[in-house]
């Protein structure tokens, strides 16, 4: 890096008072010498004010503070630091204003000139006076001159005694030769992080000849109070095993496979925070506030010559946008800008909250004409520094090592089996088929075995028939059909059921049918797909389901298999729990508890109280005493006689069962020192539990701090649970008590 002496071109534009003063002196002495018989009487003459240059221009070097107002260079400019100028050079300067109309009719700007070979990511900071204050205003305007339009104009905040401290904007100008102002967004909790300002302009552009941009008036403005995206979801499960044979791979990183070495996942040059961590026992790359990061081999290149893919698992919550960038260093294994190659690929829009595998081919990076020598990789993730992106299973291989056939069998359905009919499961007893494969069908079946599970494959198919003519289904009480496909190249999978009607003949009669499309279906994987059969539309009556048809693009050259093909209805509903609540864990020393058959109870006044809107029942589930009350819109449980101090306990546990409750709402009630409820120093909170699950027992346990309300906590007097829909929900609940 390369620090500017701004003084020297200051100086061009700033020419001292004394030499003026000076200079008309002298004048003055010689216009008097030679015409002193022309002077006024000394009772004319008024003597010229000096001309005042402006408060605050006699400094040369500004140090800029955002809180201030408008840095407008008029005066003087920052000293500023180079960095990326490689084989070219960059400079930044003090300026004539180039278009003194619109928007920006300055004297003076910025100008910043780079010549060809300087890096893409070439430029520049300056520090400022104090770290920035968003708490107000979050919004960076700059107005900026670029000789195109759609350059990405960079400003990124640092730490200047701490550079991983972040974060960074990107835009892209909109017009050529003329102002605009761009407006860098960023957020209140962005305040006292940030006293260096960072500017990149054709940030990652080509720079393949000698460019000028212009850049004037930095002010902080109102706007951009959002925050930024959080980061606080991640994957619920690990990425999907790769299927391609390892003599095919090259392997960065994975569980799968042998890994090559890599030299870092993070270099120093980086911008994000990166994190090892396991999911589901499985090693994955956390990146989280990622701009940028490098991945280096530098110290053993890889040759990916015979490779045509790269393979990338991604999981993101909040990535808007991922770059891959692959860099070869060149025959003589050297960054230095000679022989070197890289290009970038963007993925634009990825699916969030879902693991998205990247197969790219690697004849996608034109611009990486050798690949003998691989020595970094780059993420890029948008918004800038404010997105968590996941990776896992990096690796280049060979598409001819890709298996063309599973590795393992489909999941196991979990349906009652009273509640489905099959076709073809190892899971159920199947009806009667009269053909996997009819005469008329144009593809090839394969009876096949996946690790012990029966499977059917089809081949080359274009489309296959499926028969039950002689043993037609009943499906009208059915609610869905299943079926479980694998495939590693069919583009489209089409499923038609047709039924044959009242009179149980294809005759164009009362036949009906009707086929469902599944566009782009994810490869290499087993796919469950239950299709609603109202979605079936066609298919008016499903009495007589004769025909089920598979189709598959492209036609003629697609392979299938399937398994656990069926129909099936949900279950209905339990009204009540099977087995008792989990028993509760708790220390009994560190516990008062109101109800449990694990804890000795305090007194409770009732369990009911008169006013309560809801049925109350004493049941027994597995020999384990739980309160079931019905037709709840509330009830009052009281401890009036005996107030309960839970002033010491951190946490209040229930456990709730409810198979039609939508909403379960729980409230304590503090009766304050005078131990009445009297409007006087009463005091109460009320939690909300949205949309619980059904049909299973859930653990309540909720900080005595969530109960904001609850300011004091040495009466507790009343417990109150509510249910929606309000009259008709129906709760059964045990283990209640205050624990810490």
């Amino acid at each position: 890096m390369k620090r500017n002496n701004i003084k020297q071109n200051i100086q061009r534009f700033n020419l001292p008072l004394k030499r003026i003063l000076l200079v008309f002196g002298v004048i003055g002495v010689l216009i008097s010498c030679e015409a002193e018989d022309d002077m006024p009487p000394p009772s004319a003459y008024v003597e010229p004010e000096p001309v005042d240059p402006g408060e605050g221009c006699n400094d040369e070097v500004i140090i800029p503070n955002l809180a201030e107002g408008v840095v407008d260079f008029e005066c003087g400019a920052p000293e500023t630091t180079f960095f990326g100028e490689a084989a070219g050079s960059l400079t930044i300067e003090p300026a004539d204003n180039p278009d003194k109309e619109g928007i920006n009719t300055s004297d003076k700007v910025m100008q910043v000139t780079q010549t060809e070979g300087v890096e893409g990511w070439a430029g520049f900071f300056f520090d400022l006076e104090n770290k920035i204050d968003f708490s107000e205003k979050q919004t960076i305007k700059i107005k900026v001159y670029s000789p195109a339009e759609g350059q990405n104009i960079n400003l990124k905040l640092e730490d200047s005694s701490d550079s991983s401290i972040s974060k960074e904007v990107t835009l892209t100008s909109t017009v050529a030769n003329e102002w605009e102002e761009l407006s860098f967004a960023f957020s209140p909790s962005d305040t006292d992080k940030f006293d260096r300002m960072v500017l990149f302009f054709d940030f990652n552009g080509s720079k393949d000849a000698t460019t000028e941009h212009y850049f004037d008036d930095i002010v902080l403005a109102e706007g951009g109070a959002t925050e930024e995206p959080g980061n606080d979801s991640e994957p619920t499960g690990a990425a999907p095993d790769p299927n391609v044979d390892e003599d095919k791979v090259i392997s960065l990183f994975s569980d799968v496979y042998t890994n090559v070495t890599v030299d870092t996942w993070r270099t120093d040059w980086s911008d994000a925070t990166l994190e090892d961590i396991t999911i589901d026992g499985n090693n994955v790359k956390k990146y989280s506030d990622l701009s940028f990061v490098g991945i280096e081999t530098v110290s053993d290149q890889v040759d990916v010559s015979d490779m045509t893919h790269l393979h990338v698992d991604i999981w993101t919550a909040n990535a808007t946008e991922f770059r891959i960038k692959l860099v070869d260093f060149g025959a003589d294994g050297a960054f230095e800008g000679g022989d070197d190659v890289e290009h970038e690929i963007v993925i634009a829009d990825p699916e969030q909250q879902d693991w998205v595998a990247l197969d790219i081919p690697l004849s996608d990076f034109t611009g990486l004409t050798t690949r003998a020598n691989i020595a970094q990789i780059i993420f890029v993730g948008s918004p800038s520094g404010q997105n968590t992106t996941y990776v896992d299973n990096v690796y280049f291989y060979d598409s001819a090592g890709i298996s063309n056939e599973p590795q393992s069998a489909a999941p196991a359905p979990t349906a009652d089996e009273g509640n489905v009919l099959s076709l073809f499961s190892d899971a159920y007893t199947n009806l009667t088929v009269d053909t996997w494969r009819t005469e008329w069908s144009v593809a090839t079946l394969e009876e096949i075995s996946i690790n012990g599970n029966a499977v059917k494959k089809y081949s080359e198919l274009n489309f296959v028939g499926i028969e039950t003519v002689g043993n037609q289904i009943d499906a009208s009480e059915m609610e869905f059909f299943h079926t479980d496909v694998w495939t590693a190249d069919a583009t489209e999978i089409r499923i038609k059921l047709v039924d044959f009607g009242a009179n149980e003949a294809y005759d164009g009669g009362d036949d009906v049918e009707h086929e469902i499309t599944i566009s782009n279906p994810e490869r290499n994987t087993w796919i469950s797909v239950k299709i609603p059969l109202s979605e079936f539309t066609g298919l008016t009556t499903r009495a007589n389901i004769a025909q089920l048809i598979y189709s598959g693009q492209p036609a003629g050259s697609a392979t299938i298999f399937i398994d656990n093909v069926y129909f099936s209805k949900e279950a209905a509903s339990a009204t009540e729990p099977e087995s008792a609540a989990p028993t509760p864990t708790p220390s009994e020393a560190n516990v008062i508890s109101l109800f449990s058959d694990a804890y000795t109870d305090v007194t409770v006044d009732t369990w009911r109280t008169e006013w309560s809107e809801a049925t109350l029942e004493e049941i027994s589930i597995n020999g384990n005493a739980v309160k079931k009350y019905s037709e709840l819109n509330f009830v009052g449980i009281e401890t009036v006689a005996n107030q309960i101090d839970a002033s010491d306990m951190e946490f209040f546990h229930t456990d709730v069962w409810t198979g039609d409750a939508t909403e379960i709402r729980i409230k304590l009630v503090d009766f304050g020192a005078n131990g009445a409820y009297d409007g006087g120093d009463d005091v109460e909170h009320e939690i909300t539990i949205s949309d619980p699950d059904k049909n299973t027992w859930i653990s309540v346990k909720l900080p005595l701090s969530d109960f904001t309300g609850l300011t004091t906590r040495a009466n507790i007097s009343q417990l109150i649970y509510s249910g929606r829909p309000a009259g008709s929900a129906t709760i059964f609940i045990d283990n209640v008590y205050f624990s810490k």
